[in-house]
C-alpha cells in the first residue's frame, strides 16, 4: 500500500483541529490504524515525524494570526495550545529562523498553500531562503541557464500550481498548464483555453463503469489511446515532439536521460508524467550528476503526502534524485513549428468526446463518458451505504476527492471550452449566433459546478466531507448534475449546427 489517501485523511484531521489537544484515539477511529501505525506511515510517506508536522502547522497557523488579526502574541500562543510564551517563541524561532515579535517587521506574507489534494491551509510565503521553510512563491527567479560539465539548470520557467492564472482563469489541468508554461519561456504564447480544447481536456467528462476511481481523471483517459491528448495538443501548438512511454518496455532510463540532456542543453524544458506526486504532467527545467538528479516544477512538489526525497532549489525548482522510479514517461517539445490543427477539426473532436458514451483505454479497462458519465456520477451520489455516518473518514475522502475531479473535468473545462468557442465566433463573423448559443450552454453546465462548491464550501477540508455525506446536500448535488447534462445536450445540439456552417 502506498498510503496517499491516509496520509490526506491525516493532514485533513490535523488541520481542522489544529487549536486543540489533539486526540489520537479520535485519529485511530477515523482511520482504523493504530497510532503506532499512523505515525509509522506518516514518517515513511512524508519523511517527518508527525509530532514536528503538527508544530509545522500549528506555528504556520500562528504566522497567518499574526499578521491578520489584533490578537496579542500571547493570545495567539495560548490559543494554539503552547503552555507559555516562552515555549511559543522558541517554537517558532525554530521553525521560521525569527521570533514572532520579529514577524510583523520583516514584512513577511501570509497567505493559503495547497498542502493536500483538496486542502488549502495557512503557510508563510516569503520567509528568507536561509530558513527552515523556503521561498515557494510563484516569483520568478532568473532568466539564465547554470552549466557544468555534468550539469545544466534552465531558470525563469514559469511556475505551475493548482489555481494558476495567467489567462484570467483558474487553471487546474496540469498537462495545459506545463504546456503553455514551456511554450512561454520558449517565446510561443499560446492561451490556456486553445491547450484545453486541443488535447481535449475541455470536453472530457470520465466515469469508470466499476464506480469510484481516482484515475479517471488523467488526461490519458480521454481517449481510447492514452497518448493521444499530448499529441493533438503538440499537433494544435505547431511543434513537432518526441515521447517516450516506459509502458511500451521500448525504452530505458539511458533513453529517458538522453533525452532529458539533450533537450535541456539546447534550452529547451521537458514535459514529464510523474516524477513527484501521481502520474500527472510535471517540468524537468534541468538536471544535475549527468541527470541522476532532475529539478523542476510539479503540481505536488508542496503536497506533504508527496515530500519524501524532494528538497528544493533557491528558485523554487523541486530537487529529486529519485526520479526514475516515478516517472513514466518524458516528451520533448521540438523547435520547429509545422502546420497546425485545423479549428473545424477541434469543433469536431469536441463534439466526438461530448457524445461518445463509453469508450475502452488501453490498459485501464472501460470508462463512460458524455451524457452516460453524467447519469453514473448523478448515480454514485445516491448510494447511501457509500455515505453512512461509520464510513472511515478516508473512504470518504476518497469519495470526495472523485467527485471534486468530476467537477473540475465539467467545471474548468465548460468554463474555457465556452471561452474557446466564443472566441472562434469573434473571428468568424458568420458563424457568431451558433458560437454565442453553444458557449452560453457550455457556460451553463459550468455554473452548475460552481453551486455545487458553494453547497459544500469547497471540494476539500473536513467540513465539506461531512457535508458531501449528508444525503439531503447529496440530493441538492445530484440535481445540479442533472441541470448540467441537460445544458451539456443542448450545447452539443449547437456545437453540431456549428460544425455543418465551418
Amino acid at each position: 500500500m502506498d498510503y496517499f489517501i491516509e496520509i490526506c485523511a491525516i493532514i485533513t484531521f490535523i488541520e481542522q483541529r489544529i487549536k486543540q489537544r489533539l486526540d489520537f484515539t479520535e485519529l485511530e477511529k477515523t482511520l482504523n490504524f493504530s497510532y503506532r501505525h499512523i505515525i509509522g506511515i506518516f514518517k515513511i510517506r512524508t519523511n517527518m515525524s508527525l509530532s514536528h508536522y503538527i508544530m509545522i502547522r500549528k506555528i504556520a497557523n500562528c504566522a497567518l494570526e499574526i499578521v491578520s488579526t489584533p490578537k496579542s502574541l500571547t493570545t495567539i500562543a495560548f490559543e494554539y495550545g503552547f503552555d507559555n510564551y516562552d515555549t511559543f517563541t522558541r517554537a517558532f524561532k525554530r521553525e521560521t529562523g525569527i521570533r514572532p515579535s520579529e514577524f510583523k517587521k520583516f514584512g513577511l506574507v501570509c497567505g493559503r498553500k495547497h498542502i493536500c489534494l483538496g486542502v488549502y491551509a495557512p503557510a508563510i510565503l516569503n520567509l528568507d531562503q536561509e530558513s527552515v521553510l523556503l521561498n515557494l512563491s510563484e516569483a520568478d527567479f532568473m532568466s539564465k541557464t547554470f552549466e557544468t560539465q555534468d550539469s545544466c539548470i534552465l531558470y525563469g520557467v514559469p511556475k505551475v500550481h493548482y489555481g494558476r492564472n495567467v489567462d484570467g482563469g483558474w487553471q487546474g489541468t496540469p498537462f495545459p498548464m506545463c504546456l503553455q508554461a514551456v511554450l512561454d519561456y520558449m517565446g510561443q504564447n499560446v492561451h490556456y483555453s486553445y491547450i484545453m480544447a486541443a488535447s481535449g481536456a475541455s470536453f472530457r467528462l470520465r466515469w469508470n463503469v466499476n464506480g469510484w476511481d481516482l484515475s479517471a481523471v488523467d488526461i490519458r483517459n480521454i481517449y481510447e489511446k492514452p497518448l493521444m491528448p499530448f499529441e493533438l495538443a503538440f499537433k494544435a501548438v505547431g511543434r513537432k515532439f518526441k515521447i517516450l512511454n516506459k509502458d511500451s518496455n521500448s525504452y530505458s532510463k539511458k533513453d529517458f536521460i538522453n533525452l532529458i540532456k539533450s533537450e535541456i542543453d539546447e534550452g529547451r524544458p521537458v514535459i514529464t508524467l510523474g516524477v513527484v506526486g501521481p502520474p500527472e504532467a510535471s517540468i524537468i527545467t534541468g538536471y544535475k550528476d549527468n541527470c541522476e538528479t532532475v529539478l523542476g516544477w510539479s503540481l505536488f512538489q508542496d503536497n506533504m503526502e508527496f515530500s519524501n526525497n524532494v528538497t528544493f532549489d533557491e528558485s523554487g525548482y523541486f530537487i529529486c534524485n529519485n526520479w526514475w522510479e516515478n516517472t513514466e514517461a518524458v516528451m520533448s517539445i521540438g523547435e520547429e513549428i509545422c502546420v497546425m490543427s485545423s479549428m473545424k477539426e477541434l469543433l469536431e473532436n469536441a463534439y466526438y468526446l461530448l457524445t461518445t458514451d463509453a469508450i475502452r483505454v488501453e490498459e485501464c479497462g472501460t470508462y463512460l463518458g458524455g451524457q452516460k458519465a453524467y447519469s453514473a456520477w448523478a448515480s454514485a451520489m445516491t448510494e447511501d451505504l457509500n455515505f453512512s455516518k461509520q464510513t472511515q473518514l478516508s473512504l470518504l475522502i476518497e469519495h470526495i476527492m472523485c467527485f471534486g475531479d468530476a467537477a473540475t473535468m465539467v467545471g474548468e473545462g465548460r468554463s474555457y471550452a465556452a471561452g474557446y468557442i466564443n472566441w472562434i465566433g469573434e473571428t468568424n463573423p458568420e458563424v457568431s449566433k451558433e458560437c454565442r448559443n453553444c458557449a452560453g450552454y457550455l457556460n451553463a453546465v459550468a455554473d452548475c459546478v460552481t453551486k455545487m462548491s458553494n453547497i459544500l464550501g469547497g471540494f476539500g477540508g473536513e467540513d465539506a466531507v461531512q457535508k458531501f455525506a449528508d444525503k439531503e446536500i447529496r440530493m441538492q448535488i445530484v440535481s445540479l448534475i442533472k441541470l448540467a447534462q441537460r445544458n451539456e445536450a443542448k450545447a452539443c445540439d449547437e456545437l453540431k449546427t456549428l460544425i455543418s456552417k465551418i
